[in-house]
């Protein structure tokens, strides 16, 4: 009777077991998971210099000719009372008149992601990318200052963010 009870409280938890396998498993499939795009070093670059998320701190960049801009959100900044980073701002003078592009690549996480605006020389924003689009386009006039806000819509705590930003103009 004893060996009859022990191998039917084994088989259960067996087959428990496998069962809360299996479930986690199927949650682990079913979770949509980070995409990584790689992030190619041009030759020519800047590098998110802390604070510069607001106007009045932008870092001064140039941008077309193939110079890029790497940066990173989602880390603690204890300096200025900043707390966790989901802003950089970087300001510039449009070399020439035309239609500039801006792109970005980075991380993409299901509910946050990275975007691009412009603003002119008064903080006012100029254009933003849709939701969830990585290229900006803009015509922009020469010898005009303006401002490249890459921003993080809907953060997360926790969520860290490595970024590219390249831009021509036509």
């Amino acid at each position: 009777m004893k060996k009859a009870v022990f191998s039917t409280l084994g088989l259960a938890l067996l087959l428990s077991t496998s069962t809360a396998v299996a479930s986690a498993q199927e949650a682990q499939e079913a979770a949509p998971a980070l995409q990584k795009e790689s992030i190619q070093l041009s030759s020519s670059w800047y590098t998110d210099v802390e604070p510069n998320n607001w106007f009045d701190q932008a870092t001064g960049i140039t941008v077309g000719g193939g110079i890029d801009i790497y940066g990173n959100f989602g880390k603690f900044i204890s300096e200025g009372n900043i707390g966790y980073d989901f802003a950089d701002y970087y300001k510039f003078t449009a070399p020439q008149s035309g239609f500039y592009e801006f792109n970005i690549q980075g991380e993409i996480y299901p509910n946050s992601w990275m975007m691009l605006s412009v603003a002119d020389s008064n903080g006012s924003i100029k254009r933003s990318a849709e939701d969830r689009q990585y290229r900006l386009g803009i015509n922009l006039k020469a010898g005009q200052d303006y401002y490249l806000l890459v921003e993080v819509a809907n953060p997360e705590v926790g969520q860290l963010f490595d970024y590219r930003v390249f831009s021509t103009i036509k």
